[in-house]
């Protein structure tokens, strides 16, 4: 039986407190975070997200060093939540998966804003705070929360493979996921955590954006449309390499998703509004 690997959640108790989740203060004192982080290793348990740090002041920079020290001494990853953007820790922590520093996807949860402004936020962040390091977005939400979704189910799941970041925490709740069609299910079990090439394929920030990644012999191509109305984009693949390939085809229609597999990969593709797709390649 497989074990999916264990992060555990901790609150920094250095930002917000009062009101905040716990645990708190078991990360601040030397002693007491070496305490903790030897029983994370002792148990299993494979990394650490620690959330809630109050800016990029020296104080919170010197302890987030602190805590990656501490954190690879007992072989765990680290996912900065609640922080600053990457400041090149990466290359001094190798253990460094992700940091926030964005805008992500809690915010269908917490105000209505990204009801009428997440696609177009969405088509934006790849020219943007994604080109500075990994990138803890929490992406792919099918379901709603607080605040409605105005993007469809595919711009949700190719932002998995437009945002690049160290380890991706998905953002719906299991029953939704599990609900997906299995072809959803087996392209999110399957889905890299770190690719070998990434390609630019066209886009303009705000407006709509197409990627390729490149994972052993698979290519994933992924669009999304951040306008109110649907768009065609034209792919030229040119630059990938000149192979024989298999396609799967995930995209919007008019009553769910289209899962397809043509025989050729499609010259273009047509976006709904707020829409999206994936198109996974692979070698045969």
């Amino acid at each position: 039986m497989f074990i999916a690997p264990l992060l555990i959640w901790y609150n920094s108790s250095i930002g917000w407190i009062d009101g905040a989740p716990g645990p708190k203060f078991r990360l601040n004192d030397p002693e007491t975070r070496e305490k903790e982080f030897a029983w994370c290793e002792e148990n299993g348990v494979k990394g650490v997200k620690i959330d809630f740090f109050s800016g990029d002041t020296n104080r919170n920079l010197n302890y987030m060093a602190e805590l990656l020290e501490c954190a690879a001494r007992h072989k765990l990853l680290v996912n900065f939540h609640g922080a600053t953007i990457p400041r090149g820790f990466q290359r001094t922590y190798p253990n460094l998966m992700s940091v926030e520093g964005v805008y992500g996807a809690e915010w269908y949860n917490n105000v209505p804003t990204f009801t009428d402004e997440a696609a177009s936020h969405n088509a934006t962040l790849p020219f943007t705070r994604n080109v500075i390091g990994s990138m803890d977005y929490t992406p792919c939400a099918f379901t709603d929360s607080q605040h409605p979704h105005i993007t469809t189910d595919a711009h949700e799941l190719a932002l998995t493979v437009l945002y690049e970041s160290g380890i991706q925490h998905l953002a719906d709740r299991p029953e939704s996921f599990l609900g997906q069609p299995e072809a959803i299910r087996r392209f999110l079990s399957e889905l890299p955590a770190a690719w070998d090439d990434t390609m630019l394929l066209g886009g303009y920030p705000g407006e709509y954006v197409v990627m390729a990644r490149q994972k052993g012999d698979r290519w994933y191509i992924a669009g999304i449309n951040g306008q109110d109305c649907g768009m065609d984009v034209r792919l030229d693949l040119s630059r990938l390499p000149d192979a024989k390939y298999q396609a799967t085809v995930i995209t919007d229609s008019d009553d769910g998703w289209s899962i397809t597999s043509p025989s050729e990969c499609p010259e273009s593709m047509h976006l709904m509004p707020r829409g999206g797709f994936i198109i996974m390649l692979e070698t045969v």
